[in-house]
């Protein structure tokens, strides 16, 4: 289980390089229903499809991406949007994450491979047949690998699977690492809560899941499915919720609406620029929705809402498996 939750996944792509067709044959019928897999028997090909093609890894370019300046949930608000992020585009399918590349291949070795990769955000398994230990610990303790396998091991392909799934994880953790630095508080335990995670996680293998961005006012994480729906992820704490109950009492809100969420056996989705309940709203009791309690380091009140009027681009079908 995973004890964090990024910013946002996606499905990008993982690079097998290897001189033997037939292995990477191999590989990809192993891979291909799991993840978003290319393959390359030749090592320049690969490089320049890595290096030339492959744009660098940013959540918001750093000229589009407005200076932190007064309210920082107003900043996260302005920058965390699909318009600002901009990951319903192809080249998110295009973007590299992790790299398995094998150690001994004619034109140069699987070390020297990864050295040659410009972005050093790409995650690196390097598989060893005639590679000696030490050469793979000098790379991994050189930060040229980030992890080492046995080509020949009797459990490769699970143990592979389980780096892969590890380091494509770790790849968008450090991808939206400076936006969570900057825009949210170091004392919420929002995103490093092994517990929401764990929840966030279940929720996202049982709707099959394949990539999520997360939103605020409320906080949520937009979810997207294998197969093209949307769903929304609530989360809120007893701090929002009361948050939210001050502005029921002050705009006069309906009794029944304020015990709802007093309750806190619901919580709102209100479909306005701020999140919050507005007077005249027609039928807001319906933009409530049963919720979730999860216990953790705080108290977490969370609800899936399915999102059945959604008008972004439909989902680019892939052969990848649910969210891992």
């Amino acid at each position: 289980m995973k004890s964090k939750i990024p910013l946002c996944f996606y499905p990008t792509q993982i690079v097998f390089v290897d001189d033997n067709p037939d292995f990477l044959d191999a590989l990809s019928m192993a891979f291909s229903k799991q993840f978003n897999v290319q393959t390359f028997d030749n090592t320049d090909a690969a490089l320049r499809y890595i290096n030339e093609y492959q744009r660098e890894a940013e959540l918001v370019a750093n000229d589009e991406k407005p200076k932190p300046q007064g309210d920082s949930d107003a900043w996260v608000k302005r920058v965390l949007t699909h318009q600002n992020v901009k990951r319903f585009d192809e080249l998110r399918i295009k973007e590299v994450s992790v790299l398995v590349v094998d150690y001994s291949m004619p034109s140069m070795n699987g070390i020297e491979f990864c050295e040659k990769i410009n972005n050093l955000s790409i995650k690196k398994i390097l598989l060893t047949g005639y590679a000696t230990p030490a050469d793979a610990v000098r790379a991994f303790n050189n930060n040229t690998i980030h992890y080492y396998l046995k080509k020949n091991d009797a459990n490769m392909l699970q143990d592979l699977e389980t780096a892969i799934n590890q380091l494509q994880h770790a790849y968008f953790n450090e991808l939206s690492s400076t936006l969570k630095a900057e825009a949210i508080d170091s004392g919420t335990p929002f995103f490093a809560d092994p517990q929401l995670a764990r929840y966030f996680q279940q929720t996202c293998e049982s709707l099959g899941v394949t990539e999520y961005y997360y939103l605020t006012n409320p906080s949520r994480f937009a979810l997207r499915t294998r197969e093209g729906s949307n769903f929304s992820c609530v989360i809120y704490t007893e701090e929002d919720i009361a948050e939210h109950l001050q502005i029921l009492q002050e705009e006069s809100a309906p009794k029944t609406l304020y015990s709802a969420i007093e309750s806190h056996k619901f919580v709102p989705l209100f479909q306005t620029a701020d999140g919050f309940y507005e007077p005249g709203m027609k039928d807001a009791a319906a933009s409530i929705y049963p919720a979730v309690h999860i216990s953790g380091a705080v108290n977490y009140y969370c609800a899936i809402i399915e999102d059945a009027g959604a008008t972004e681009a439909p989902a680019i079908k892939l052969p990848t498996g649910v969210l891992h």
